[in-house]
């Protein structure tokens, strides 16, 4: 799930905030890709909408990385289906 979402994230820096693609990189920051607090404010609310998990600004700036921050998201859509697996059962 991880690579998904980082691949998603990939896409979402180049399109929407138009990130220099030699500086997407998986141990880059968004301070590296230059994004203020209001694009880290404006990806959150992204992110809410594209994968269906509550994240803020402050949650988004917390991944030290892209790759932490796509890790982070990631085990968040997991935590999501994971009740929903248990009552199935």
């Amino acid at each position: 799930m991880a690579g998904t979402v980082y691949d998603t994230l990939v896409g979402i820096l180049d399109e929407t905030f138009q990130v220099e693609p030699e500086t997407i990189r998986a141990d880059a920051t968004l301070a590296d890709m230059e994004l203020d607090s209001l694009a880290v404010a404006e990806l959150a609310a992204i992110v809410q909408e594209r994968f269906g998990v509550k994240v803020t600004g402050q949650d988004v700036a917390k991944g030290s990385t892209l790759g932490e921050l796509a890790a982070m998201i990631a085990g968040r859509i997991d935590a999501q289906k994971a009740p929903a697996a248990a009552v199935c059962q």
